[in-house]
């Protein structure tokens, strides 16, 4: 499966063909502008895996917006093993999005961007640093790219709301639950108990033939994975978390 569009993305009014936003690929941070202090103070309250999955979900509007600008499967490819690298890392290979003149410009950069940030957030939970960050960045690159932001920042609100009410940061143990994909409809009737079920219906559409990014079952059984590969249980990765 190369990822489905989420339903309230379809709904969302972003995917305008105006560029109406300054672009420079010699200074995309200063593009972006400073990050939102405050918005970043939530982020760090939530558990890494939480901050991850806001990365990627973040990623897709990005995705989205330049659906008819761009039609490249690598950005699609890439959230797909984020996700599934956000269960267990032995999922996928380590990545980086090509940084080369083919993704340059004020479409196909930004969205090299945005994939960098997933891949950096990626990391900062492998070496339980701080994602947060990198969720934080993003949010901000999102609104610079939006012909109008708003529809963003509510949904925005909406999933941080959910996020602060079931994946606060433990700091005894900081990669916390899984976060299902799922979540992040601000429209659906989420329950975390559903998770397994979830994350089991995700795993089942992968296709590590089509995708190169995704491991095979040997290749991840040989990198130490515990448990059947694409096959989740949700207490098994609880016992498991200290040992990522």
């Amino acid at each position: 499966m190369v990822l489905t569009i989420p339903p309230y993305l379809l709904t969302a009014p972003i995917q305008q063909e105006t560029i109406r936003y300054k672009w420079d690929d010699w200074d995309e941070e200063g593009v972006e502008g400073a990050i939102d202090d405050k918005l970043y103070g939530r982020l760090k309250t939530l558990s890494q895996r939480a901050n991850v999955a806001f990365t990627a979900a973040s990623a897709e509007w990005i995705v989205y917006r330049f659906g008819r600008l761009s039609d490249d499967s690598l950005p699609l490819q890439c959230l797909e093993a984020a996700w599934a690298q956000m269960i267990d890392g032995a999922y996928s290979v380590p990545w980086e999005f090509p940084d080369d003149k083919t993704w340059s410009g004020p479409v196909r950069s930004p969205i090299r961007r945005a994939m960098s940030l997933v891949a950096d957030a990626i990391n900062e939970m492998v070496v339980d640093s701080d994602p947060a960050l990198m969720a934080a960045i993003i949010s901000k690159l999102v609104e610079h790219l939006m012909s109008d932001p708003k529809p963003y920042q509510s949904w925005r609100e909406r999933v941080l709301e959910r996020l602060d009410r079931l994946y606060r940061l433990d700091p005894a143990e900081t990669i916390g639950d899984v976060v299902p994909r799922e979540a992040f409809d601000p429209n659906a009737d989420f329950k975390p108990e559903q998770t397994e079920h979830m994350v089991n219906q995700f795993l089942a559409g992968l296709n590590y033939h089509e995708n190169a990014l995704l491991n095979s079952p040997t290749t991840m059984l040989e990198k130490g994975f515990q448990g059947t590969p694409y096959q989740f249980n949700i207490e098994k990765d609880r016992q498991n978390r200290f040992e990522w």
